[in-house]
């Protein structure tokens, strides 16, 4: 006999399953709506998972739901952020008002998309399924970023984007241009923050579920995070493709066969990206050896030291006021290092309340790991922790990262009902 509350359970795991297959298709997706309706990957998907929580915590009742320890913690990270915003009078608050900030605080929509991932059970399929889609958004932003390469640097790219690097003269310079192959349409930051978390999925489950390292999925990611041309994003392809180091539980060995692979597939790229035109010696010299980037994170602690005793607790609200944008005088963007970032910005309280919060996420995808042997989104969150060692993003709601809590979530569940 079929019960209200089976037909409820039903439908939101109906719902929940068709968002996510939606979630792996959002740059395609953000590409239609960057030319037509144009709202965004925070209204498309943000607020309608805030509205999937709320509907799930009201037809199950506070009482029929998991509710873990990251969740108090990141609503009382959104309430910190919003009551900055509120003594500044900033942003959407006082453009749109509380009821809008709420469905696109993007913490609070973390939260809700923490919250669904708990309370649903996912289906073997639908992680097949995802997989796949996966693979093939990897192929095919392999193609785009070689279009990108040999013909246009910004091919596929969202207008607004090409015009920030003209302004900074990079859109001309074929070693500093940002290739978003075709991430960009979600967020100008996802090819770090989204696509290779999607990488540690796709490696993590071809290690725990096909016994295998997906080889040619490493060498299109590779070509793809090499011409991107941001380093941070280079070194991060290491961390999105570490899930493979646990391959047959060998990790000495496996580890040793990693250093001697990728140095044979690092010569044969630049063979490759030499015969396309690339000027790989220049590369090397001006881009991996530059000494510019280094810089702007030497004067990311000199600004810091000067300006951060100012308001040590609470921070400033605000990521560059006045007095830092004299004292910087063009010779960066920002405090250049993320962590600095958020201390100056809120402070020994905001930051503390911001640690513990992606901490606590990061311990359960670890205790997920350690138990199922899944080490995908453990993996592919630790890109964020090490992108805010050279850039500054707080925001932990990116497409890549939500799929990482979906599939520790699966293989949490699985293991629980062992």
């Amino acid at each position: 006999m079929v019960t209200e509350n089976n037909k409820r359970v039903y439908s939101f795991n109906f719902w929940g399953h068709w968002y996510f297959i939606a979630l792996v298709l959002s740059p395609l997706i953000c590409f239609v709506d960057y030319y037509t309706a144009k709202q965004g990957f925070g209204r498309i998907y943000g607020s309608s998972i805030v509205v999937l929580a709320l509907m799930l915590l009201l037809g199950r009742g506070t009482q029929n739901v998991i509710f873990r320890n990251y969740l108090p913690v990141g609503i009382l990270l959104a309430l910190y952020f919003m009551t900055w915003d509120l003594v500044l009078w900033k942003d959407t608050i006082a453009r749109k008002g509380i009821f809008y900030e709420f469905f696109l605080n993007r913490t609070l929509q973390t939260v809700a998309v923490l919250f669904v991932v708990d309370n649903l059970r996912f289906s073997e399929k639908l992680i097949e399924t995802l997989v796949r889609l996966m693979k093939g958004l990897i192929v095919l932003g392999a193609l785009v970023s070689l279009l990108q390469v040999i013909y246009d640097p910004f091919f596929f790219t969202p207008a607004k984007f090409k015009e920030s690097m003209l302004h900074y003269d990079w859109g001309t310079n074929v070693l500093q241009v940002r290739r978003l192959s075709i991430f960009g349409f979600t967020d100008v930051n996802d090819v770090g923050l989204s696509f290779l978390p999607i990488v540690a999925l796709v490696v993590g489950y071809e290690i725990k579920e096909k016994n295998r390292i997906p080889v040619l999925i490493l060498i299109l990611s590779f070509f793809i995070a090499v011409v991107n041309n941001s380093r941070y994003i280079q070194l991060g392809f290491f961390i999105a493709a570490a899930p493979a180091l646990f391959y047959q539980k060998r990790i000495i060995r496996n580890s040793i066969v990693a250093i001697i692979g990728f140095a044979v597939l690092a010569l044969m790229m630049g063979l490759v990206l030499q015969l396309v035109g690339y000027d790989v010696s220049q590369y090397i010299d001006e881009r991996l050896l530059d000494e510019a980037g280094g810089n702007t994170r030497l004067l990311a602690f000199e600004i810091f030291g000067l300006f951060f005793p100012d308001n040590p607790f609470f921070g400033t609200g605000q990521h560059l006021t006045e007095d830092v944008l004299v004292a910087i005088a063009n010779r960066s963007s920002q405090i250049h290092v993320g962590y600095l970032s958020l201390l100056f910005s809120y402070g020994i309280v905001g930051t503390s309340i911001a640690v513990l919060f992606w901490g606590l996420i990061t311990a359960r995808l670890w205790a997920v790991a350690k138990k199922s042997g899944f080490y995908g989104s453990f993996f592919g969150f630790m890109v964020f922790w090490w992108a805010n060692v050279t850039m500054v993003y707080y925001w932990i709601f990116t497409f890549g990262l939500i799929l990482c809590y979906l599939f520790a979530s699966y293989y949490g569940s699985k293991e629980e009902s062992v």
